[in-house]
């Protein structure tokens, strides 16, 4: 009988120690799935909090006022950041055919950027305009995007191609921006506040005590939209514009610091019952900044490597709990340009697995004038004998599905940006706005066109136009 019950204790043991192994993390991950969002626009609680602390570390530089981008989802390169004053850029497609091919290049939007003259310059100001001229079917729409600086403002006014404009207006004191005011434009005046962003200054030492913010734009489904409710916030600093307090939505955060050092030290993020719900660490060592951040449903660790006072590389990893794991390194030139960006992501539950690992490489190359060559975005996948942290990952396949070329003149100015990729399809879901597949950029302008009069859909874009081909159908 006792031989018995050492057997069944030798056996039950290990099963008794897997089982409250998965019983613990079985629980902790599903109370980590209610109470993540406090809000419609997917914001609040301690993620938003140490969110804060980060983006509060910008502000002795000023508030940013300008318009939000129309979509959530960043484009890794923006043409119109290659747009000289004068120069056009025009944007082309490559339609298919009636047997399913691809055929030539066709026009289908275009950019212009100039100074602003005549009776824009008076009303606003010195500063530039850009117009976008959108091909739809035989007729264009056109938006524009006005902004002007002074001393002491920046005046930003967005129309879109639906004929809707918002103004935004910033202010400056002793040249730092504090202050930003959005609203609806109609009929040459404000007609409703849409955000409202201040800073307040200590009146003796000019430092930052306060942030004020109410805004009512969101994503939805990553685009950009106004509602009806506003969502605000507020945030509170000490002598050394740390912020110490912020209160969103009826709660409040409080930080505590472990020094006065900027350098090396350590923040606590309690909630109003005084509880850590998250943190924030930064250290030096010689040449190296570690800084290592989180809350109770991530943590994340990013180290830069210095070399004579420049950045050469930068690495980090990210642990989504119950959900993934995220490794990245970057790679810098002499000049700072980022020549690297190599992310390699694994799905996880119970620590120690790990699931469907892949990779995603971006790759930067600069010419000898330091203008950038080529923009490549490779993606691997990799497979796993078994599912485990320890188990090496094996290659299975490698996919080039993004490659951009640059072509400039004598002069140093860009000719063109063509696309590439081996796997248009794919590349589309990456970079190019629009299934772009080729820009031009010129000096020409845009004249005798016919504006549309029919009112705009904004989901025409998104439709698919029907082909006869048995390949597979994409969106143009």
């Amino acid at each position: 009988m006792k031989k018995f019950l050492k057997i069944l204790l030798i056996v039950s043991a290990p099963l008794l120690l897997v089982a409250a192994f998965c019983g613990y993390h079985a629980y902790r991950a599903h109370s980590l799935d209610s109470g993540v969002y406090l809000s419609g626009d997917g914001s609040g609680g301690p993620e938003s909090a140490l969110s804060m602390l980060q983006f509060s570390k910008t502000l002795p530089q000023g508030i940013v006022c300008r318009a939000l981008p129309d979509q959530l989802w960043a484009n890794n390169l923006d043409p119109k950041a290659f747009l000289e004053i004068g120069a056009a850029a025009d944007y082309l497609v490559r339609p298919y055919d009636r047997s399913g091919n691809r055929t030539g290049y066709e026009f289908s939007q275009r950019y212009e950027k100039d100074s602003l003259e005549g009776e824009l310059r008076s009303r606003w100001g010195e500063g530039t305009v850009i117009t976008w001229y959108s091909k739809d079917d035989s007729c264009f729409r056109v938006a524009k995007v006005i902004q002007a600086e002074s001393a002491d403002s920046v005046v930003m006014l967005k129309t879109g191609l639906s004929g809707d404009s918002i103004l935004y207006v910033g202010k400056r004191k002793n040249g730092m921006m504090t202050e930003c005011v959005a609203c609806k434009w109609r009929d040459g005046h404000c007609d409703e506040v849409i955000s409202e962003n201040k800073m307040e200054l200590d009146s003796v030492s000019g430092k930052m005590i306060g942030y004020t913010s109410r805004t009512r734009e969101t994503y939805v489904e990553g685009t950009l939209s106004v509602g009806n409710e506003f969502y605000a916030d507020k945030m509170m600093f000490d002598s050394l514009q740390r912020l110490v307090e912020y209160e969103f939505d009826g709660q409040v955060f409080r930080y505590e610091y472990s020094s006065n050092d900027t350098a090396n030290y350590k923040v606590n993020i309690l909630d109003e019952l005084g509880r850590k719900v998250g943190f924030y660490k930064r250290k030096i060592k010689q040449d190296r900044e570690i800084l290592n951040y989180g809350t109770d449903r991530y943590e994340t660790e990013i180290t830069r490597y210095y070399e004579n006072g420049k950045l050469i590389k930068e690495t980090s990893e990210r642990i989504d709990f119950y959900e993934s794991v995220t490794f990245q390194a970057k790679l810098f030139d002499l000049a700072g340009n980022e020549v690297l960006d190599s992310t390699f992501y694994e799905e996880t539950f119970f620590p120690g697995l790990r699931f469907d690992p892949n990779a995603f490489i971006i790759k930067h190359k600069y010419g000898e004038n330091g203008k950038l060559k080529s923009y490549e975005q490779i993606q691997e996948s990799y497979g796993k004998a078994i599912p485990f942290i320890f188990v090496p990952a094996s290659l299975k396949s490698r996919n080039e599905v993004g490659r951009l070329v640059f072509d400039y003149d004598e002069t140093g100015r860009i000719k063109s940006i063509t696309d590439e990729s081996e796997d248009e399809n794919r590349a589309l879901r990456y970079y190019f706005p629009f299934a772009m597949h080729r820009i031009v950029y010129s000096n020409d302008k845009l004249e005798n066109y016919e504006e549309c009069k029919e009112p705009y859909d904004p989901y025409k874009r998104l439709k698919p136009k029907r082909r006869s081909s048995k390949k597979s159908s994409r969106k143009e």
